[in-house]
């Protein structure tokens, strides 16, 4: 008589679909999309997930590569749109996405696929918030600003948000890399247009060598606004009154960089300076002044600073 052993137990199929979604947010989307074939229960999974993120770096040939190279931008969106077709197009429409954290290059041939792909999917309100970063292909540290570069990439964002405007009605986070601001209507798009805009983080731009950003918004609903490494002479915050922390990390101004008016709500503010190559001494009054209720400071300064 042979002995009949006892099968063994799929604890895993056991596992409801809540559980089995928890797991797959802790992946990432090249392997959540794998996990489709295990099973017939697995098969629809990772096109319910609630929260997708989509990035461009994940999909380059040469990670850490500095300054990237085209083609591997290039290759880079393909797979992106091909991993933002599959999640968004093959979803199923009664079940929505909360958040798409999507990090995309601005090459005009990709964006005018993803495009219409994300479009469609806030049009039919399977989309309720959307964090976009548009990367650059240097490293947020490289010293060069090259003024050539930085407009063609305000006007491919110009076009895209200009062709897809239904974009701007969830975009809640929005990142922007290396970009001269002064020739996008930027005021209008960020502070008009964008009215679900919370957090904002703006990395090497300007506004024109050493000159003026003045943001003056009364409806805006922004809360964090993050600067790094922007070559702007001063920021004048004229009006933003949900504007709940600021974060300045490097500046290049030889005077007060910053003023402060109508910012009721402002709690956390956080600066990185670095005043050991030529700039003047910097009094700590100055940059705090017109602030009435900050409750966390954050400083990391290297260089002189008076109180």
């Amino acid at each position: 008589m042979i002995d009949q052993q006892p099968k063994e137990e799929d604890r895993l199929s056991m596992l409801t679909d809540d559980i089995l979604l928890s797991i797959l947010a802790r992946v990432d989307v090249r392997t959540a999309a794998r996990t489709s074939v295990l099973s017939t229960q697995w098969r629809r999974l990772p096109w319910l997930l609630p929260e997708i993120s989509i990035n461009a770096k994940k999909f380059l040939p040469v990670p850490g590569q500095n300054p990237i190279e085209a083609k591997n931008m290039e290759e880079a969106m393909a797979s992106l749109t091909k991993a933002t077709r599959s999640f968004l197009v093959n979803r199923h429409r009664e079940t929505s996405i909360f958040t798409l954290h999507l990090k995309i290059y601005p090459i005009n041939t990709f964006l005018c696929e993803v495009g219409p792909l994300v479009s469609d999917t806030v049009e039919s309100g399977l989309l309720k918030e959307l964090d976009l970063a548009i990367l650059d292909k240097i490293g947020l540290w490289e010293s060069n600003f090259e003024e050539e570069d930085m407009l063609q990439r305000a006007q491919n964002i110009d076009n895209f948000f200009s062709i897809y405007p239904i974009v701007l009605h969830c975009l809640t986070r929005l990142s922007l890399y290396n970009v001269r601001i002064d020739k996008l209507d930027m005021h209008h798009l960020l502070f008009e247009s964008c009215k679900q805009l919370k957090h904002l983080g703006l990395s090497r731009c300007d506004t024109g060598d050493h000159s003026l950003f003045t943001i003056d918004a009364p409806n805006s609903k922004l809360c964090v606004l993050e600067l790094t490494n922007c070559r702007f002479e001063r920021l004048e915050l004229v009006c933003l009154p949900k504007l709940e922390k600021l974060r300045w990390d490097t500046w290049v101004s030889d005077n007060v960089p910053l003023t402060f008016d109508f910012i009721p709500s402002l709690r956390e503010l956080e600066f990185v300076y670095d005043a050991t190559f030529g700039q003047r001494e910097l009094k700590l009054s100055e940059l705090l002044h017109g602030t009435t209720c900050i409750h966390t400071l954050t400083l990391d300064f290297v260089g002189k600073c008076k109180l």
